[in-house]
C-alpha cells in the first residue's frame, strides 16, 4: 500500500515545478511541409514546448505518393529554434519550411511536428 502512496506523491510532485507552475495535460501538432501550425493556450496560460522536429520519421505521417527516399532524417536545432520564438507566448504561429529549418532528406516531403503544454500559475 505505502509503494501506491509513494508514486502518488512523486506524481504530485512532477506535476508541479518548483516556480508553481502547473501543468495541463500535453498536446501534439503536426503540420505538413509548406502548411502551418498555430499553437495556441487559453487565458491566463502560456506555451511550453518540450519537443519538436522537422523531417520525415515514418512514411504515414504526410504522405502525398507514400514513396519517400528516407523515413529516418531530421534536422538539426528545430526544438531551439520553436522554444525561442514559442515558450511564454499564448499563442505562436509555425511554418514547416526548409527555408526556416533547414532541408535534412532532399526529395521527401517533410512535416514539421511539436510537442507542448500550457501552463497557468497555480493559485
Amino acid at each position: 500500500m505505502w509503494k501506491y502512496l509513494v508514486l502518488i506523491a512523486v506524481f504530485l510532485v512532477i506535476l508541479q515545478d518548483t516556480e508553481g507552475v502547473c501543468r495541463l495535460p500535453g498536446k501534439i501538432q503536426t503540420a505538413c511541409e509548406n502548411k502551418g501550425i498555430i499553437l495556441h493556450c487559453g487565458m491566463h496560460q502560456v506555451l511550453h514546448v518540450f519537443d519538436a522536429m522537422y523531417g520525415r520519421e515514418d512514411k504515414h505521417t504526410c504522405s502525398r505518393s507514400g514513396k519517400h527516399k528516407s523515413t529516418s532524417c531530421t534536422a538539426r536545432n528545430v526544438l531551439k529554434k520553436v522554444k525561442s520564438k514559442c515558450n511564454g507566448r499564448r499563442s505562436c504561429r509555425l511554418r514547416a519550411r526548409n527555408s526556416v529549418f533547414g532541408d535534412p532528406c532532399h526529395g521527401t516531403l517533410k512535416y514539421l511536428r511539436v510537442r507542448y503544454e500550457c501552463r497557468r500559475r497555480c493559485k
